[in-house]
C-alpha cells in the first residue's frame, strides 16, 4: 500500500495543496533529523534510512530515501507498505490519510515550528515554540568550543511518551545544527581524557562526579557521519555504552570516527555481567557506584585504527627494516580460542554429506550473537569463541533463501533480529560470481572481488567471512592450475589483513576411492586440488567420516542412537589431536563428543591432577574456587579446563574432597586477607592458603 499525499484519491484544494507541498519541502529539507524524531531507533547506511517497520523497532527492513529525486520515499519490504515523508508521519501517529488530513498538517507545522500553529515566548528567545507537546520537561545545552550556545536539546513528555527536538539557537527552528557538535564541549577541548556515553542525561551523572563526558547530539541513535569528532583530535577516548546491542553498535562506529578525527587511543568499556539490559552511566551513579575506580579497573575493549584500502604504489623496502620488529610481538587474536586464528585466510575441507555448510551456519550464527557482558562461553567446531563483539558474514552458493530459513530455524528457533548476522543465499541474488578469473596473461581478481572487499570493509567490526563453496567463486580451475589457487588465497588474504577478521573457504575432499582416511596426513593429501591450493590457505580444517564398526563403538560409549553418517573426525589447524564429532539426528549439526569421550575414559588419578592445578591458578589469579556453592567448582566448572565441564556435580566435588582427604593434603581450604573463615580453595603454601589471598577485581562478585 502506497501512501503519497501527491496522489489522494481526495485532493487538497489548490491552496491546500501548496501548503502541503511547502511543508513537505521544509520536512525534507532537514530530512535526517525528521526521520530521527519519526523512528529513533532508526540508522543512516549509504545514503539511506534503515529500521525495523513504522513502529520504530530496530531492523532493516524498512528503507527511507535521503537524497535525489525520491527523497523521502520510503518502503517497507516486510508488508510491502510505502509512500512520502508525509505518509510516513501520518503511519507512525497511526493517523488516517484522508480523516485525518488537516490533522497531519497542523502537527507537522508545529514540529516545524510554524507560526500559525505555535505560541512563541517572547521571554525566552534562544527557546523554541510552544506546541501540542506542552513545555519542555528537560533541556540541555550544546556550545561551540568558545562557550557559545549553538543548540537546545528539549525532551518532552506527551501522553504517547518522551520525545526529544533540537531547537538550533541560530537558525531559529527545530533542527540540529550541521555539523552537530558534541555535548560539554568546553570540557572537552580542555582535557585530555574524555568519556563519551549515550545521551546528555549520563553525561551530566559523569560530570557531577567529576569525570569529563560528553555524548552525540540522540546518543545512539545520532548519524556518526553528521557528528563533528574533530575535538577528539590527541584525546584519549574511553565510551561507555548502555548495556544493549543499539549501544554497543553505535560504540564501535563512534570508535573508527574517533581515529580518523585525530584520537590518540580509544577503547570501549565492557558493562558488567549482572547488570540489567541498557543499564548505563546514569545507573551507576544511582546505585552509588565508585565510577572513577569503575572507570579504571573494568573491562574493556581496547579498539585499534585500521585503514580500509591499502596504497595503490608498491611497498618500500626501507619502510620494512628491523626497526618494524623490536620489542615484543603481537599476542595471536583468535575467533575461536586456540583453532580458528583471526585476519589469516584458511580452508574448511570435508567429504560430501558431511554437513561442514551446517557446522559453519552454526559458527556464523554464534559469532554473531556474542552480546555485551556475555558471561556464558560459546562454543563452535569444536572450541570456544572468544567473547568479542563483531559482524558475521556467509556467502553461500548452494542454499536458496527457504533452505536457510529452515536451517537457521533448526539451530536457534528463538534467534531474534540481529543486524550483525549476514546469510546471502546466491541462488536469490543472482548466482554465485567469480572472485578470480583467467585472461591472457593468467588468473587475475574481478571487478566482483573488488566490490565484495569493498563491502566487507564497510563492515567495521567484522569478525567472519564464510565463502561457501570455492569452487563456485572460482572463474579459474583452481582445482589444476597453482597459479589461480595461488591468487585465490591471496585474494582472501588481503581482505582478512584489512578487516582483521577470519576467511575461510569450503572446499571438497577428492574421491577417496577404497582408500581410508585414517590420520590427519591422510585427510591433508585428500583434500581435492593442487598442492598450491592447499598450502594456499593458512590453515586446513579436515572433516572426515568414520568407519561403521568404530561409529558404532563410539555411539554406545555416549549412549547415543547409532546412524550411519553419524560419526566424523575432524584436525584442528593449530592442534593436530584428531577430534569426534557426532550428527545430531534432529538438526544434523555435527557436535564435537571429544571431551565426553575422554571424561568416560580419563582415570580420577589424571583429573585430580589436571584439577589441582586448576585450583592453584585461580588462587593466584585473584579468583579461587569454593568446594560447593556459587563460587564452587561445580557451578563454575567453565573456568575449569574442558574436560571438567561434562563431569557430574556428585563427582566433580567428590574429587575435590578426595584431594583434601589425601595425606598430605594436596588441596585445603584458605583465607583472604582480612578474613576469618577458611573456605576458598588453594594448594598449600598458596595464598590463600596462607590467608593472605587478594580478590582480583570482579572476583568477589561471584555469590554464594
Amino acid at each position: 500500500m502506497m501512501m503519497d499525499f501527491n496522489h489522494q484519491a481526495t485532493a487538497p484544494s489548490s491552496g491546500s495543496r501548496s501548503n502541503v507541498d511547502r511543508l513537505k519541502d521544509r520536512l525534507l529539507g532537514c530530512l535526517e533529523s525528521v526521520l530521527v524524531y519519526l523512528l529513533p531507533a532508526g540508522k543512516v547506511r549509504s545514503g539511506r534510512f534503515y529500521v525495523g517497520d513504522v513502529q520504530g523497532n530496530p531492523g532493516d527492513s524498512m528503507v527511507v530515501e535521503l537524497s535525489g529525486q525520491k527523497a523521502g520515499m520510503w518502503c517497507d519490504h516486510a508488508t510491502g507498505q510505502g509512500g512520502d515523508i508525509i505518509g510516513l508521519w501520518a503511519e507512525v501517529h497511526h493517523w488516517d490519510t484522508r480523516s485525518d488530513f488537516p490533522k497531519i498538517l497542523d502537527e507537522i507545522g508545529s514540529w516545524l515550528g510554524d507560526a500559525t500553529s505555535v505560541v512563541r515566548s517572547k521571554a525566552n528567545r534562544n527557546g523554541p515554540p510552544l506546541d501540542e507537546l506542552g513545555p519542555p520537561t528537560g533541556r540541555w545545552d550544546y556550545h561551540d568550543r568558545d562557550g557559545s550556545l549553538l543548540c537546545r536539546m528539549y525532551r518532552y513528555d506527551p501522553p504517547g511518551g518522551k520525545q526529544f527536538r533540537p531547537w538550533d539557537v541560530k537558525a531559529r527552528r527545530h533542527q540540529a545544527p550541521n555539523p552537530r557538535p558534541l555535548y560539554n564541549l568546553p570540557a572537552v577541548m580542555r582535557s585530555d581524557y574524555v568519556v563519551l556515553v549515550e545521551g546528555e542525561k549520563c553525561a551530566d551523572a559523569l560530570k557531577s562526579a567529576g569525570i569529563v563526558a560528553t555524548t552525540a547530539m540522540h546518543g545512539a541513535n545520532a548519524p556518526v557521519d553528521k557528528t563533528d569528532w574533530s575535538p577528539l583530535d590527541g584525546k584519549r577516548l574511553l565510551i561507555w555504552p548502555d548495556k544493549d546491542m543499539p549501544g554497543w553498535e553505535h560504540a564501535v562506529n563512534v570508535a573508527h570516527a574517533a581515529f580518523q578525527a585525530g584520537a590518540v587511543h580509544v577503547a570501549i568499556l565492557m558493562p558488567p555481567g549482572d547488570k540489567p539490559t541498557k543499564w548505563d552511566a546514569a545507573d551507576a551513579i544511582v546505585e552509588g557506584m565508585n565510577v572513577h575506580e569503575f572507570l579504571e579497573k573494568a573491562e574493556r575493549k581496547e579498539m585499534q585504527h585500521t585503514t580500509t584500502t591499502l596504497p595503490k604504489s608498491r611497498f618500500n623496502l626501507l619502510d620494512w627494516t628491523f626497526d618494524r620488529y623490536v620489542g615484543l610481538p603481537p599476542e595471536r587474536k583468535w575467533l575461536i580460542r586456540g583453532v580458528l586464528p583471526l585476519a589469516v585466510p584458511g580452508m574448511v575441507a570435508a567429504i560430501g554429506g558431511a554437513g561442514k555448510s551446517m557446522l559453519l551456519l552454526d559458527l556464523v550464527v554464534k559469532t554473531a550473537s556474542v552480546v555485551p557482558g556475555m558471561t556464558m562461553p560459546l562454543f563452535a567446531m569444536g572450541g570456544q569463541l572468544e567473547p568479542e563483539i563483531g559482524t558475521a558474514v556467509m556467502l553461500t552458493a548452494e542454499d536458496d533463501q527457504e533452505e536457510v530459513h529452515r536451517r537457521l530455524y533448526g539451530l536457534s528457533p528463538q534467534l531474534t533480529k540481529n543486524s550483525r548476522l549476514i546469510v546471502l543465499p546466491l541462488p536469490n541474488a543472482g548466482g554465485a560470481f567469480p572472485l578470480v578469473s583467467v585472461g591472457r596473461d593468467g588468473p587475475t581478481l574481478t571487478k566482483e572481488y573488488d566490490d565484495l572487499r569493498d563491502d566487507l570493509s564497510a563492515i567495521r567490526d567484522l569478525r567472519l567471512l564464510v565463502i561457501d563453496p570455492l569452487q563456485s567463486f572460482a572463474g579459474a580451475d583452481v582445482n589444476a592450475d597453482p597459479a589461480a589457487g595461488n591468487m585465490f588465497f591471496a585474494a582472501l588474504g588481503r581482505i582478512a589483513a584489512e578487516t582483521r577478521a577470519t576467511v575461510l573457504a569450503t572446499h571438497h575432499f577428492r574421491k577417496a576411492g577404497n582408500r581410508a582416511i585414517l590420520t590427519a596426513s591422510d585427510a591433508r593429501e585428500s583434500i581435492r586440488g593442487t598442492t598450491a591450493l592447499v598450502d594456499g590457505g593458512r590453515w586446513s580444517y579436515a572433516i572426515w567420516g568414520v568407519d561403521p564398526e568404530e561409529s558404532e563403538q563410539i555411539c554406545q560409549q555416549l549412549g547415543a542412537p547409532y546412524e550411519r553418517d553419524a560419526v566424523f573426525k575432524s584436525n584442528w589447524p593449530t592442534d593436530k589431536t584428531v577430534r569426534i564429532f557426532v550428527r545430531d539426528s534432529f538438526t544434523g549439526l555435527l557436535t564435537d563428543r571429544t571431551t565426553d569421550l575422554r571424561v568416560l575414559t580419563m582415570p580420577d588419578y589424571e583429573l585430580a591432577d589436571l584439577l589441582v592445578d586448576a585450583i592453584k591458578q585461580a588462587a593466584i589469579n585473584g579468583q579461587p574456587f569454593t568446594h560447593t556453592g556459587g563460587p564452587g567448582v561445580y557451578r563454575q566448572r567453565n573456568r575449569l579446563p574442558p574436560v571438567f565441564h561434562e563431569i557430574g556435580r556428585a563427582r566433580l566435588e567428590a574429587l575435590v574432597q578426595q584431594l583434601m582427604n589425601e595425606r598430605p593434603s594436596r588441596v585445603v581450604k584458605g583465607m583472604a586477607t582480612g578474613s576469618h573463615e577458611p573456605k576458598w580453595l588453594d594448594v598449600p603454601n598458596g595464598p590463600f592458603a596462607k590467608g593472605s589471598g587478594e580478590f582480583v577485581h570482579g572476583a568477589d562478585d561471584i555469590g554464594e
